[in-house]
């Protein structure tokens, strides 16, 4: 009976991911965006590739060069596809998003089950198949649904890890943590709080799992081990895996700082700095130059304290609410105003059904609940203390706070229930809400 359940969980989590893949490669063909699209700093490095040049881009305050701006993973895809001088590259692009942010239908519906029962699971894939920004992020050229699902994929594994500690999961884990943070250093953070609350929270703090976790750990240091090394060659200084902590400090803590990209009169930050600055700038290399910016700014931070704290709670509410960016400037806005706006609405609505999730959630399940707010907490720090300039940063996090909603929702479902004023157990509602 148990067998066959799973297997109905499996086969309606299917059919979701093929509906939720059907719904993005529609919006992508309504949206239209795939002929000439902006690519940003992606685009520019993924040409640069492609024309011999190497993992050259950056320009931001300096002359193009050699680049850590960004991890390698999402400039490689694109020059991938535009490397095979087929016609439409970027629809291949957007289609490939679309695939893997379909996907994330199934796994975040398994993750769900491990913790919650059947119908959390199928509610969180029915949300995350129909959810906008997970939609329309597919026709954006930019890494968001590659760090959402490789976000997903790297939480999953270590799951698995932890219900069933082989040494080829610890491997498996390690390879998806690593490229994980060569699509984007979001999990840097988070991975090493999730694995001490399962190590607590499942082991009791035994060392039966210690030694597979380490491996996993050293593995994930080798598969980022040659993009470091090869920074430290081409930059003279260690970089891990990016440049632009520097950069992104000193946007959000200066004396003309607003929490996000630009100043409150929308001029861009970097038109502030002096001629004689730019200049000096423009002599060093892309590390050097924003760790000079790095250094400035956390001299105005020791020299600011109160400001610094005032422009942190605006960056925690601008990453999890909106930024007012598109009310101050038209620079980089490329969708109507009411998209930003409804953008808001989806995000307001989501964190609070979140929020009130949470606790019965933790009620059902505490582990969860702990290991949600250590990502949510480690997800947001880089951006709180820097600049959150865009609603796609908080992309990645976005489906476990879809869990969090899910819960809620069989909650509800379960008060109908025990008070007999439910829909019948056919069609749609009778797929998602079995009988308890």
């Amino acid at each position: 009976m148990l067998t066959e359940n799973l297997r109905r969980e499996n086969q309606i989590l299917w059919l979701l991911t093929i509906i939720g893949l059907t719904i993005r490669i529609a919006a992508i063909f309504a949206l239209d965006d795939y002929r000439e699209p902006l690519t940003a700093e992606y685009g520019v490095v993924a040409r640069n590739l492609v024309a011999g040049k190497g993992f050259v881009g950056g320009g931001w305050l300096g002359p193009e060069g050699p680049t850590a701006l960004n991890v390698p993973i999402y400039p490689l895809f694109l020059a991938t596809w535009l490397w095979l001088k087929i016609p439409l590259p970027f629809l291949g692009v957007e289609l490939s998003q679309a695939f893997l942010s379909a996907l994330l239908i199934y796994l975040w519906g398994k993750i769900a089950l491990r913790f919650y029962d059947s119908p959390v699971s199928l509610l969180t894939g029915l949300f995350i198949a129909f959810y906008p920004p997970l939609i329309y992020f597919c026709k954006q050229i930019s890494p968001a649904i590659f760090t959402t699902f490789f976000t997903a994929i790297a939480f999953y594994v270590l799951l698995l890890l932890f219900f069933k500690p082989t040494w080829g999961r610890a491997i498996l884990f390690g390879l998806t943590w690593g490229v994980s943070l060569l699509v984007e250093p979001i999990l840097l953070l988070a991975i090493p709080g999730i694995m001490l609350i399962g190590w607590m929270w499942w082991y009791k703090g035994h060392r039966t799992i210690v030694p597979k976790m380490i491996i996993g750990t050293a593995i994930c240091i080798f598969v980022v081990l040659p993009w470091t090394i090869r920074n430290y060659i081409v930059f003279h200084r260690l970089v891990i895996l990016k440049t632009s902590f520097g950069l992104n400090l000193w946007m959000g803590n200066n004396p003309n700082a607003t929490g996000f990209l630009y100043t409150a009169s929308g001029e861009p930050m970097q038109n502030t700095l002096s001629k004689s600055m730019l200049e000096y700038l423009s002599s060093l290399n892309e590390a050097e130059r924003y760790a000079v910016l790095g250094q400035k700014a956390w001299e105005w931070i020791k020299s600011n304290p109160d400001k610094f704290l005032y422009l942190t709670l605006k960056r925690i509410g601008y990453l999890w609410l909106i930024s007012p960016t598109y009310l101050i400037t038209k620079q980089n806005i490329n969708e109507p105003i009411y998209f930003y706006e409804a953008r808001y609405v989806i995000q307001l609505l989501l964190l609070m059904l979140a929020i009130i999730g949470s606790i019965f959630a933790y009620q059902q399940n505490r582990v969860f609940v702990l290991m949600c707010a250590w990502c949510l907490i480690a997800f947001t720090i880089p951006y709180a203390v820097s600049v959150a300039g865009n609603t796609r940063y908080r992309l990645p996090a976005e489906p476990m706070l879809i869990v969090l909603a899910a819960v809620l929702f069989r909650k509800i479902l379960g008060r109908v229930e025990k008070h007999k004023i439910m829909f019948p157990r056919t069609g749609l509602c009778g797929l998602f809400y079995p009988k308890l």
